[in-house]
């Protein structure tokens, strides 16, 4: 054989191996895909092992509140007429009032409580309610003032989860004050709530001020409805992660490490019913709005975002471990990718139990750290030289970095991380522009 068809050979067997590596780096890449989502799936079994011990602590502690009042109910006689105007029947109904203007302000303690590694946010809250009722305009419901049985004037407070009240709860009225009583259903208000008497009401009563305070404890978040012709409501709390929910946002608010405060003001034409109506002819159930103390991102949500990115920083390490062989002629075998993926993979392991003991943060550090050494250490065993396994550990640093940094960014995650691909791969195709893949 000629040297040329020698070397023409040599160069085809050379051009051969590195496509067939290529393939087996890819094989690999893709098998470890297995290993990947059975961790995904494990962050998942964790989060909602945790969320079940959260609706534990959350039950014996007192659930999200909604406070909907106060409600002025005011029965009247319904009474039915023949053809003739004489009265057939005459039946019970009630009409609702609602407050001409109502004034919320709350502090919202929040606490965190533990069972077992697991953590759940709850609070205590102090909130002050006061505001005054008009005199009511029953000519408008077509009912008559001589109908109204002012003895049964109830009002109605409806409170979410009542085990939440955690003193007695006084009404002024007029100056005059009264004790709650326990109890209230009215599906147009709420399942739950408390309620009072006002049996010397009348039509001589309006207008009348009103004033009470909430001592009340519950989880995650805290709601109103805006019952006031002109409702306004302020919170604050020393909470700093905020989330507003609900039919209506704050007017304005204040964020900082030292809490927040908010303030919301809701008019009666920003809302889709009137100030009073008889019966069942609007419900006050569907215009709640206010906070959520919420934990931006926890460890499990980060965990599982972070372990999305691993196939990303698997294919990183690959790839720096290919051309390190294709420049430094330093052969690779297919079970050293195999080891270093798992190792890769290990870290996500060690990320999900170590943040479930001492937060997320300080975890991906230790994990991280760990995991850099091992490759360190191991790639130097097959490697020519430390640089070279310097160089692995580099990019492995700058991969776990990368991913990081996204992890922090909310709103521009998905721009910073295009960006960085982009630069990677602007980067790879520099520094292998002058490789000679055919060996010609």
């Amino acid at each position: 054989m000629e040297p040329k068809e020698i070397i023409r050979d040599t160069q085809k067997s050379i051009n051969w191996q590195i496509t067939f590596k290529v393939i087996i780096i890819g094989f690999i890449a893709m098998v470890l895909l297995i290993p990947k989502f059975m961790i995904l799936e494990l962050i998942g079994e964790r989060q909602k092992t945790a969320e079940i011990s959260n609706q534990e602590v959350m039950q014996t502690w007192s659930l999200a509140q909604t406070v909907r009042g106060p409600v002025l109910m005011l029965p009247y006689i319904e009474r039915n007429y023949d053809s003739n105007g004489k009265e057939l029947s005459e039946t019970l109904q009630s009409c609702y009032l609602l407050p001409k203007t109502l004034n919320i302000d709350g502090e919202v303690f929040p606490e965190k409580r533990k069972r077992s590694i697991y953590e759940t946010i709850v609070y205590e809250s102090g909130i002050n309610v006061s505001g005054s009722f008009g005199k009511p305009d029953i000519e408008s419901l077509k009912i008559s003032p001589d109908d109204i049985v002012w003895e049964k004037a109830t009002i109605l407070v409806a409170i979410s989860d009542l085990r939440g009240i955690s003193d007695k709860v006084a009404f002024s009225w007029k100056g005059t004050s009264y004790s709650f009583m326990p109890g209230m259903e009215n599906p147009l208000i709420g399942a739950n709530g408390i309620s009072l008497p006002l049996n010397e009401l009348s039509t001589n009563s309006f207008p009348a001020d009103f004033e009470f305070t909430l001592q009340l404890k519950g989880s995650e978040a805290l709601s109103f409805a805006p019952l006031g012709e002109s409702t306004e409501v302020k919170l604050q709390s020393a909470w700093n992660d905020p989330g507003f929910e609900g039919n209506f946002l704050p007017a304005d608010y204040n964020i900082d490490n030292n809490g927040f405060t908010a303030n919301w003001k809701v008019l009666n034409f920003n809302r889709n019913f009137p100030q009073i109506w008889k019966n069942s002819e609007y419900r006050v159930t569907d215009a709640d709005f206010g906070v959520r103390l919420i934990k931006v991102a926890d460890h499990y949500q980060k965990s599982s975002r972070a372990a999305k990115y691993g196939i990303l920083v698997i294919l990183f390490v690959f790839l720096a471990f290919f051309l390190n062989e294709v420049i430094s002629k330093q052969r690779v075998h297919p079970f050293q990718y195999i080891l270093v993926g798992f190792a890769i993979l290990v870290f996500y392991l060690l990320l999900l139990s170590i943040s479930e003991q001492i937060g997320f943060n300080p975890a991906y550090f230790i994990s991280a750290i760990a995991v850099i050494l091992m490759v360190l250490l191991y790639s130097r065993t097959f490697l020519k030289t430390w640089a070279n396994a310097l160089i692995q550990a580099l990019i492995l640093t700058f991969s776990f970095g990368f991913i990081f940094v996204l992890l922090q960014l909310e709103t521009f995650a998905l721009l910073v991380g295009s960006i960085g691909l982009f630069a990677v791969l602007a980067l790879t195709m520099f520094f292998t522009r002058k490789i000679n893949w055919y060996g010609e």
